[in-house]
């Protein structure tokens, strides 16, 4: 073969390689959005998760990734800071939602985000923004954003509670009923003397090793992430908490699961969104 098809055939190949990855960093223009509306609760139980109906609008030159790049960075997401009247910064690091699909510009979408209260009752602010995973919050490069007074009663930690939801209830119920009664049976087996089998819904049970989880939030206070993950390996999940520190300040993050594959990580996401009512977990690696 001559040398000058070789380097034809090279750089063809190249060019393939590069082109099977969209997720790209945004250019500082690409963070400019509107939210032209939105229907969220001004009232919260504490540790409550809430669905809210959140129009959002790419007023951007570029479109907007909704899936991650091979190292899982670069997908747009919708999440939220809370805040203190003062201004200070109670969590960091909000539930996300991802985009249903990548968003050009000029176009708009309907988003049912979720969204967890702080775990303390409290008058607070509820920043409601974008996100580029790995690469920066949308307000950090002039981008918009919702600062909502929300007042946080006391309530139970953890839970779904919204007119959406609850008429969505009764359908899930439906969904999940065999797998609560496996769940049964294995039960009244047990009773007989027998191993009962593990329930359907705790897949990413503990003692995998794998690299790929599901992150379910990012708290500063430590006792919020801890019963969040207590609550769920008391349902078998394999739940855990890591701490990273970030800008000085530490962050604690409840996972679940040690899976080999992102596909098993992509179903038990799912598993977590059904039957916990865990909406919208990020794959993580």
């Amino acid at each position: 073969m001559r040398p000058v098809a070789v380097i034809m055939i090279v750089v063809v190949l190249s060019g393939l390689v590069g082109c099977g990855d969209k997720s790209q960093r945004l250019p500082e223009a690409g963070f400019q959005v509107e939210f032209p509306s939105h229907n969220v609760a001004s009232e919260m139980l504490t540790g409550k998760t809430v669905a809210a109906d959140i129009t959002v609008k790419n007023i951007s030159p570029v479109t907007w990734p909704s899936k991650p790049d091979n190292k899982d960075r670069y997908a747009v997401n919708l999440s939220y800071h809370w805040l203190t009247r003062k201004g200070e910064k109670v969590v960091l690091d909000g539930l996300r939602t991802p985009l249903p699909r990548d968003l050009k510009p000029g176009e708009s979408v309907n988003l049912k985000a979720a969204i967890q209260a702080p775990a303390k009752p409290g008058r607070y602010i509820l920043e409601v923004t974008l996100v580029q995973e790995g690469e920066a919050w949308f307000p950090d490069k002039n981008g918009a954003k919702l600062a909502l007074p929300v007042n946080v009663a006391p309530g139970s930690e953890v839970a779904v509670d919204s007119a959406a939801d609850t008429a969505r209830s009764a359908k899930t119920a439906k969904s999940q009923r065999p797998t609560a009664d496996a769940t049964n049976a294995s039960l009244k087996k047990n009773a007989a003397g027998q191993t009962p089998a593990k329930p359907a819904q705790a897949a990413g049970a503990a003692g995998g090793s794998g690299p790929w989880s599901v992150q379910l939030g990012s708290y500063a206070e430590k006792k919020v992430a801890a019963n969040l993950a207590k609550k769920l390996m008391d349902k078998g999940y394999d739940a855990y908490v890591t701490t990273a520190t970030v800008k000085g300040r530490e962050l604690h993050r409840v996972r679940v699961g040690h899976l080999q594959q992102r596909a098993e990580a992509e179903k038990l996401r799912e598993t977590l969104r059904t039957a916990e009512k865990l909406e919208r977990g990020v794959v993580s690696r």
